[in-house]
Parts: C-alpha cells; sequence; structure tokens
C-alpha cells in the first residue's frame, strides 16, 4: 500500500473502489467534481497506483495550456515507440496507432477546466472508441459549476455519455481523525483542547484541505504580517518633527530688539528741510513750466502740419511753397525761443540758490538769541527767490488791430491772404489801394486778410477784377460772410502769435 492510500478516508476509499469498477467495466467518460480542496487529485493519483493491470496517463492540466502539449503528455505515456503528429486528433491518432497499444489502457485528466473544447470533445469521442481487441477508458477531474457548463453545451444524446461522480463531504468523525492523524505524523504536540479542535471542525464545510489548514494553525499559528502604516501617517509625523525644529531654532536664535533712539528735531534740521524744500521748489518750477510749455509748442506744431494742405486749399493768393517755409520759420523761431527760455531758467535758479547758501550762512552766524523760533520767516524769506518768466521785448507787433472779435456784417468780402505770422502780410497790404478797407480775421491758428464790403455777388466779382490789375495781386477769392462763421474779426493791438 502506498503513501497515498494508507491517509485515504472510509469514504475516500468506498469512492475509489467505485472509481475502479467504472474504469474496469464501465463505456462512460467518468467525471469526478467536488469543490477545490474536496481530494480529487489524491483519489485520481490513488486510482493510478491500484490499476496494477492497466496502462494508465496521468495528466495534470496547466493554465492556459494548447490541445498539442496534452495530445503529446498523453502519447508519451501510452505508446512504446513515439513516433506520432500532436496536430492531429487523439481518435485519429490512436486508430491508426491502435495495434502498438496496450490491451487496456486508462487515460487521467486532472484539472480538466483549463482544456480547450475541443480535448472535450476528442475525449468524449475516445470513450465511445471501439478498438480490436483493446479497452479504452477515461477520467477526468473538474469543479462542478464548470461540469454543468459542459453539460449544457452538449445535445440531450450526448448528454448519458458522461458520468459525473462527486465528492462527498467529510463526516465529523471523519475530520476528528484525519486532524489527529495528520498531528500524530507530524511528531508534534501543541497545547489546543480537544473541545476547541472539534468546535472548529463542526464549522467547516468537510474539505480535506480544511482539516489540513486547521492542523497548520495550530502547529504553526497565525502567519504575522508586518504593520504596515499608510504614507499619510508618516507624512504627518514628518511635518510634525519639521515644526518642532522650527520652533526651537527659533526660539535659540531670536536677535535681541535694539531700541531705536528717536532722532533730535534740533532747530538746525528743521532750518536744513525748509531750505532743501523751497531750494527744490525754485529750482524745478521753471523746469515743469518749460517742459509744458515746450509739449503744448510741439502739439501747435503737429497742428499746423495738419492743417497746412487744407489751409493752401483755401488760400489762392499765396503758394504752397511760400506757405510750408513760413511754417517751418515759425516752428525754428518758436524752437530757439524754448531754448532760450531753458538758458535763462538755469541762469536765474543757480542765482537763487547761491543767495540762499549766503542766506544761510549769516544766519548760522548769528547768535541764538536772534535765530527765529520755528520756520515762519524761513518760509518767507524763500519765496522772495521765485522765478518769473522774463517777456521777449519784441513779444507783440501792432497792427492796428485788437484781438477783440467784431460782429460779422452782411454780404460779401475778398479774400487775399491766409498766413501763420502777422508780419508776412505787411507786403499785401502796402499793395492795397485803400487801407481803411483792410480787416483781419483769425481763423484756428492763421491771420486771414480780408478786404473790402459788397453788398452783392457782382459787384464782389467787379471788385476782384479791379484789385488784380491795380495791385497786381492774385485773383482774390470772394467769400459770402455767412461762409465766415468760423472767422474771428480783430480789432486794436495784435499779438505776434496765436497761443
Amino acid at each position: 500500500m502506498t503513501f497515498q492510500t494508507a491517509i485515504l478516508l472510509p469514504s475516500q476509499e468506498s469512492l475509489l473502489h467505485r472509481l475502479q469498477h467504472v474504469v474496469l467495466y464501465g463505456q462512460q467518460l467518468t467525471v469526478l467534481t467536488g469543490d477545490a480542496g474536496a481530494g480529487k487529485t489524491t483519489l485520481t493519483t490513488a486510482l493510478v497506483d491500484t490499476l496494477d493491470d492497466v496502462s494508465s496517463a496521468l495528466v495534470v492540466c496547466p493554465q492556459h495550456v494548447d490541445s498539442a502539449e496534452i495530445r503529446r503528455k498523453i502519447l508519451v505515456q501510452l505508446l512504446t515507440e513515439p513516433v506520432f503528429d500532436d496536430e492531429v486528433p487523439l481518435p485519429e491518432t490512436l486508430l491508426r496507432l491502435g495495434d502498438t497499444l496496450p490491451s487496456h489502457c486508462h487515460i487521467v485528466l486532472d484539472d480538466a477546466q483549463y482544456l480547450p473544447l475541443e480535448l472535450w470533445a476528442e475525449c468524449i469521442v475516445l470513450s465511445q472508441l471501439s478498438l480490436a481487441g483493446r479497452k479504452l477508458s477515461l477520467t477526468m477531474t473538474a469543479p462542478a459549476d464548470y461540469f454543468n457548463q459542459i453539460l449544457a453545451q452538449l445535445p440531450d444524446t450526448q448528454r448519458p455519455l458522461l458520468l459525473p461522480v462527486a465528492i462527498s463531504p467529510l463526516t465529523l468523525p471523519e475530520r476528528e481523525g484525519l486532524y489527529y492523524t495528520l498531528l500524530h505524523r507530524s511528531e508534534e504536540t501543541p497545547f489546543t483542547p480537544r473541545e476547541i479542535v472539534k468546535d472548529q471542525l463542526q464549522r467547516q464545510q468537510g474539505t480535506p484541505a480544511e482539516v489540513v489548514n486547521l492542523l497548520y494553525l495550530a502547529l504553526h499559528g497565525e502567519p504575522t504580517t508586518p504593520n504596515k502604516r499608510p504614507w499619510p501617517v508618516y507624512l504627518a509625523i514628518g511635518a510634525c518633527v519639521a515644526f518642532l525644529l522650527a520652533g526651537l531654532y527659533w526660539f535659540w536664535t531670536e536677535p535681541e530688539e535694539t531700541i531705536a533712539k528717536p532722532k533730535a528735531q534740533t532747530v538746525a534740521a528743521v532750518r536744513a528741510d525748509a531750505f532743501n524744500q523751497g531750494y527744490g521748489q525754485i529750482l524745478l518750477s521753471g523746469y515743469f513750466d518749460q517742459r509744458g510749455r515746450l509739449s503744448k509748442r510741439a502739439q501747435e506744431s503737429a497742428d499746423v502740419r495738419v492743417e497746412a494742405a487744407e489751409v493752401a486749399r483755401q488760400s489762392k493768393t499765396q503758394p504752397e511753397d511760400e506757405l510750408e517755409s513760413e511754417i517751418e520759420s515759425e516752428i525754428e523761431g518758436a524752437s530757439s525761443q524754448d531754448e532760450a527760455l531753458a538758458h535763462q531758467y538755469e541762469h536765474q535758479a543757480e542765482q537763487a540758490f547761491s543767495s540762499q547758501q549766503d542766506t544761510q550762512a549769516q544766519t548760522q552766524q548769528a547768535p541764538p538769541s536772534q535765530a527765529p523760533s520755528d520756520t515762519t520767516a524761513l518760509d518767507k524769506q524763500v519765496e522772495t527767490f521765485a522765478v518769473e518768466p522774463v517777456s521777449d521785448p519784441n513779444e507783440s507787433r501792432n497792427l492796428g488791430a485788437s484781438t477783440a472779435s467784431m460782429p460779422h456784417p452782411k454780404g460779401y468780402t475778398l479774400q487775399l491772404a491766409t498766413v501763420k505770422r502777422l508780419e508776412s502780410l505787411d507786403a499785401t497790404i502796402a499793395k492795397l489801394p485803400d487801407a481803411n478797407q483792410v480787416q483781419i480775421a483769425r481763423y484756428k491758428s492763421y491771420w486771414v486778410l480780408l478786404y473790402g464790403q459788397y453788398t452783392d455777388r457782382q459787384a464782389g466779382k467787379q471788385a476782384a477784377l479791379d484789385l488784380a490789375q491795380t495791385a497786381q495781386l492774385p485773383a482774390p477769392w470772394l467769400r459770402a460772410w455767412v461762409d465766415l462763421s468760423g472767422y474771428e474779426l480783430q480789432q486794436g493791438s495784435v499779438s505776434r502769435e496765436i497761443h
């Protein structure tokens, strides 16, 4: 008797005898079913060991196995001269090599749930195959659920070809006998009361694997698993340690507080502060005034260039080249005047600074009793250095008209010239026969020379022809006073330029 048969229980030995009878005298495909750990592999191994006169082929099917590998493992164990093709189905190979087979062949396929379906079909055909003078039987093991799926896929006429043999659960005495038999063979004596062992065995489903696991637990105890702390716990611990170290560092390395002494407010400091403020106002007032004036003149120069085209279209008494030259000369004159004013402001600021230094020196040399008690006197003295802009002696020019605007008359008049500077009108006015009929108007930034007063258009045209012949001027432009609503008539004294 082998080791496997020596530890079989009474129910297992009864089932083994049944399997032996089916193998020797049955004509069906035997399928041994049971849950994991029920003892299917133990029974099939014992079955192969007990069949002495039968040539058996035992194959344990691995997962994801192909059909050719299983065929090859079966035929290698059955044939003495393995000359075959594993790609050919088993029934065809065994029919062709039937003369070389033993008298009785038994094929055992353990874990048949991993086999392809085509091998299941080949095994069903092999169980019904008749060989001359030879017998062939098959035994397969599979879980009960998988075997039910196979039966569901077969037609009703082929289901009787499969013989299911189920493994029954072990009884309680068998569980106790298996437990203590294995405990005796282990040669160890754990301190476990019999009542506790019996209670644990009653809670089991009745498979031998459960009994073996219970014995292993009694001998070795529960496996110790390392206590793995999750990473958030380590992160929190690290943050607390870092915070504690930072607090200790701040506590021990805190610098001593230094007491800042307030600055003494002396009379000299007050005077120096007031002097600096006054001198800054004097020094920078002219700069900012000149800067605003330069920006304004630059803007007016840009407007002059934009309106040059419009004035050239309206004026027919003066060529376009002459008008542009006058505009450019006006811009250059303004730039030179601005530079002269800038130099003048700078010279006055230097004089104010030297005078202020002299005054401060005199104040410091005076006795303390004569020094002012506050900064009022110093502020008044600083105000005397305010710089007033000096006017240009050639700033204005009298032309017999003033900046006051006059009401427009009715009828028509003649427009003779449109210029930027009043001096440009002198040559034209000198050619006119009657200076009393001359009128000057301002249109935006230009001066317009008008001549005469006429009640109707025909009289104005005739006067224009006469004036062109007598004064040798280009054809004057006849204008209606209604169209000159934007023109401002001047009288008296006028400035040289429009600001």
